[in-house]
């Protein structure tokens, strides 16, 4: 099993359900003992509501809210209902602009709160989020799934990444232009190789998105406007280069789960919040420099 084998599993709670992560997550940690991932149980949710101008929100959720039902989790009333129930939650609500919102409210417990992929969508929530968290005592967790897999961590074992080249689907939502909705996931990949202190973004119409840091290494992302389930990466660096390729579905959540069962044992946050920042800042910065048509400095 686990380190945490004889220790009872954490509760969590599901904070807003119109994502298929919802009944994914709650297969995945199962019992708690005999699940893909050890240590964590889901014991309750809330609903969540979904915006009208939000299809992945408002056509999803009443069927995602059943299927996690069906899964034997209760759907409660009030995220505070769940929170009484739980020992951390995750904000697993799909449409960024209510992670804000949700955030703060469940700051205010104290107890460690997971934002799913995106953790907002402007530097202002986000470092609005950071600071209720300090303010309340709540670990804030964060990151794309992609960050945790192996095929990711194997690559960057390689040694010092002085430039990264990464390729994924990179379509948007309503409200979730340019890199918002599922290039976040490739910012948050570039973040975790060459850490915080990007000072350049230019994502031109139609190009790839150039990263620059300010020692002289780069990242470039780019994608298709449509969704597909693999995500690839060239890294390199004086050892040389190393290549990746990670596929979507269920099994690529479990190096997510178990981060986030070991952050909430330990109070360590799976994610440096220097990097949950930077990744919002890319993100921002990427709809500013496609607005303007030229390259920006991500905030600070």
């Amino acid at each position: 099993m686990t380190r945490h084998q004889d220790t009872p599993p954490l509760r969590f709670g599901l904070i807003g359900v119109d994502s298929p992560h919802a009944p994914s997550f709650t297969r995945l940690f199962g019992d708690g003992v005999t699940g893909t991932v050890p240590g964590g149980t889901v014991t309750a949710a809330w609903k969540g509501e979904a915006a009208e101008d939000f299809p992945l929100s408002r056509d999803r959720l009443d069927a995602f809210a059943e299927e996690v039902a069906g899964l034997g989790v209760p759907l409660l009333p009030t995220p505070e209902e769940v929170a009484d129930r739980c020992d951390a939650l995750l904000v697993v609500a799909s449409d960024a602009r209510t992670h804000p919102e949700y955030f703060t409210r469940l700051a205010l417990l104290g107890k460690p709160v997971y934002v799913d992929t995106r953790f907002a969508l402007t530097t202002a929530a986000a470092r609005d989020m950071l600071i209720a968290a300090t303010a309340h005592g709540c670990l804030p967790l964060a990151g794309s799934p992609k960050r945790f897999t192996s095929e990711f961590r194997a690559a960057l074992a390689a040694g010092r990444v002085d430039r990264i080249d990464l390729t994924g689907p990179l379509p948007t939502q309503p409200g979730h232009p340019v890199l918002d909705w599922y290039g976040v996931h490739l910012v948050d990949l570039a973040v975790a190789a060459l850490g915080p202190g990007c000072v350049r973004v230019d994502s031109p119409e139609g190009g790839r998105t150039t990263l620059t840091w300010a020692d002289g290494r780069e990242a470039t992302l780019g994608g298709e406007n449509r969704w597909s389930p693999t995500t690839t990466g060239l890294l390199s660096g004086p050892g040389g280069d190393s290549r990746f390729a990670i596929e979507a579905g269920p099994p690529m959540l479990a190096g997510l789960l178990t981060s986030l069962v070991d952050a909430c044992r330990s109070g360590i946050p799976n994610v440096p919040r220097t990097e949950v920042f930077e990744t919002v800042a890319i993100v921002e910065a990427a709809r500013r420099s496609r607005t303007a048509g030229e390259p920006v400095a991500p905030a600070r």
